[in-house]
């Protein structure tokens, strides 16, 4: 069976479909828009909720589909148009380049929320108020600051650290009112990393409801507790600059209801996420249903989670719904095996 499939994105899911595709037989192309394949888990020394070494897990999947002789990797690249023609997806791309392809895996992920759109935070005017994947990069030991919480402003450790929640996330003024499922858990694996650092520090969450679902999740956000990390119910209503560089957190405290306020060192906006800035065009393209806040809609959510209504294209990761980096992984494995089952259908029929 001499079949190819083109998959859209060269992150987790990518991978993880391109390597299931190369169980099968199968060639596939990868095509990614960035220099770098691995997409955002390249940027994550730890994951959660087990810790696993993040750039340890995308070096490998890079280093297995690399040997394949069935997988080839574009990129740099940025489709310029798509279209089904004869049975077949015709890809063009910016750089002249053209590929054709018998099936379509769409793996393009997410965007991360822009913090500047909420001003009441300060991000971008107040130096020490920064995002959580800034706050990653602090703790990554191979990061600028070879692991050292600092404060952007003067270079000085930072040991009263605020983390607000549901920055982008299910808020309705912003148009985004649906939750992005991670921030929880991610931002909660951030604030074991500083504490099991530094035991003195003082960590505080302000959140809205803790949503930690998944095998590990809830077991991880109560270890947080036993390790000092306060977590407050309530929506941060303000972030402000101090004289010293310090941020000063407004809030109100839904459980006592009371207002509440502290000074921080620095203060992480626990950022949500957006659907793929691509997702518009490609739906455009292929004549994809996208639901009310952009993401792919797939064929049947509990049926056919990985099709799509259009033959020959298929979802897998953040590119259908936030989930966590494992999930899109297993995506990627999933949806791979069913665009082989797809293929032996189409190679059975023509026939």
């Amino acid at each position: 069976m001499d079949k190819r499939v083109a998959i859209i994105g060269g992150g987790v899911a990518g991978l993880g479909a391109a390597l299931s595709l190369d169980r099968y037989g199968i060639e596939s192309i990868i095509i990614e828009k960035s220099p770098n394949l691995g997409g955002k888990v390249t940027g994550y020394a730890q994951l959660f909720p087990d810790f696993k070494d993040g750039k340890a897990l995308v070096a490998e999947l890079i280093d297995k589909a690399r040997r394949s002789p069935r997988i080839r990797v574009l990129t740099n690249a940025s489709i310029r148009t798509m279209a089904r023609q004869d049975g077949r997806f015709e890809l063009a791309m910016t750089s002249g380049d053209a590929v054709c392809a018998d099936a379509v895996i769409l793996t393009c992920g997410f965007e991360v929320f822009d913090a500047r759109k909420q001003g009441e935070y300060g991000y971008g005017v107040y130096p020490n108020v920064i995002t959580a994947p800034e706050l990653e990069l602090f703790l990554d030991p191979e990061g600028p600051t070879k692991g050292k919480l600092l404060r952007p402003s003067d270079g000085q450790p930072a040991q009263r650290v605020a983390i607000v929640f549901c920055v982008g996330s299910r808020n309705k003024r912003l148009g985004n009112p649906y939750c992005s499922r991670i921030c929880c858990s991610y931002s909660t694996k951030q604030a074991i990393e500083i504490m099991e650092r530094h035991p003195d520090a003082n960590v505080t969450c302000f959140y809205m409801d803790i949503r930690t679902y998944g095998r590990g999740f809830e077991e991880m956000y109560q270890y947080a507790q036993e390790l000092g990390v306060k977590y407050v119910r309530g929506r941060v209503s303000e972030c402000s600059a101090l004289p010293n560089g310090d941020i000063q957190v407004r809030a109100e405290n839904t459980l006592m209801c009371r207002p509440v306020q502290g000074a921080f060192d620095v203060v992480s906006l626990s950022v949500g996420m957006a659907p793929c800035s691509d997702g518009a065009q490609i739906a455009a393209w292929l004549g994809l249903e996208l639901d009310p806040y952009g993401f792919f809609q797939a064929k049947d959510d509990y049926l056919s989670p990985y099709e799509t209504h259009q033959e020959g294209v298929f979802l897998a990761g953040s590119i259908s719904g936030l989930k966590p980096i494992r999930d899109c992984l297993s995506d990627g494995f999933s949806a791979g095996g069913e665009v082989a089952l797809y293929l032996q259908r189409l190679h059975q029929g023509r026939g």
